[in-house]
């Protein structure tokens, strides 16, 4: 996740107004389980840790941080489980804002 290019289409996949921010709703609507529902506390942990300037939204500069930093979104609630964030990757993957590196030829595989 070190490609800028990575990191806009990673955020875009939240930010999916358009508006340049990561918005409540838009994290409670991404972190969704499969029957839709999405813990609330969970939303809230990471708003926290990750909006440092607390305007309430998370801006692509945050957004850049925290990936940086190698914040683990896992980590803002003991109870966000592995399915959740695996399916949360695996639609990050789907729609097309990360893609797998295959590490023999170096290319970038679409999933």
């Amino acid at each position: 996740m070190e490609n800028d290019e990575h990191f806009r289409r990673a955020f875009m996949f939240f930010d999916t107004d358009g508006s340049g921010f990561i918005e409540l709703d838009e994290l409670r609507e991404a972190l969704a389980d499969e029957s839709g529902e999405t813990d609330i506390d969970i939303v809230n942990d990471i708003m926290r840790e990750v909006d440092n300037d607390k305007d309430g939204r998370i801006s692509y500069d945050e957004f850049v941080a925290m990936m940086k930093a190698g914040t683990d979104w896992r980590k803002a609630s003991r109870q966000y489980s592995r399915e959740r964030f695996k399916s949360l990757s695996l639609n990050l993957m789907k729609d097309g804002s990360l893609h797998l590196h295959d590490a023999v030829t170096g290319q970038s595989i679409a999933v």
